[in-house]
């Protein structure tokens, strides 16, 4: 078996630019990344917290519709979506219920303190839900 061929070493040449361009671009280039993961990911959280409460109110206007408890499932349903950041939105609600349906909303401003995000961002969501038994019957009488 032969041994590979070893070539020897050139010397250090500490004057030489080739390479720079490397971490030159990691340096400039590297922030500019982590600020764009930052806003995607303060948007994607928005997106999310907007998702969940909108599904909590269709849910909480469904339940006060039919006779039950209305807001101990909408905060269920948001204690199951976003967790701890549920409390930022737990008194954040209003049922107005008149003769034919249940409108349920929200509208609240959450501060962000990710650099370069923006310094807040707004839920806002609303949802109307029919009353159970809101429909006529053919025969001209209500259910």
């Amino acid at each position: 078996m032969k041994s590979p061929i070893v070539k020897p070493h050139e010397p250090l040449d500490l004057t030489s630019r080739d390479g720079m361009s490397e971490p030159l671009a990691w340096v400039v280039c590297l922030p500019a990344w982590w600020a764009f993961i930052g806003v995607c990911l303060v948007v994607g959280v928005w997106l999310w917290s907007l998702a969940v409460n909108v599904m909590a109110l269709n849910q909480g206007g469904q339940a006060v519709a039919v006779g039950l408890d209305g807001e101990a499932i909408r905060r269920r349903t948001l204690a199951a979506g976003l967790g701890g950041f549920a409390s930022a939105f737990a008194s954040a609600h209003t049922y107005g219920a008149n003769e034919r349906a249940i409108v349920s909303d929200v509208d609240r401003i959450i501060d962000v303190s990710v650099f370069p995000s923006p310094r807040s961002y707004v839920v806002r969501a609303r949802v109307v839900v029919r009353r159970e038994q809101f429909y006529p019957w053919q025969g001209g009488g209500w259910e």
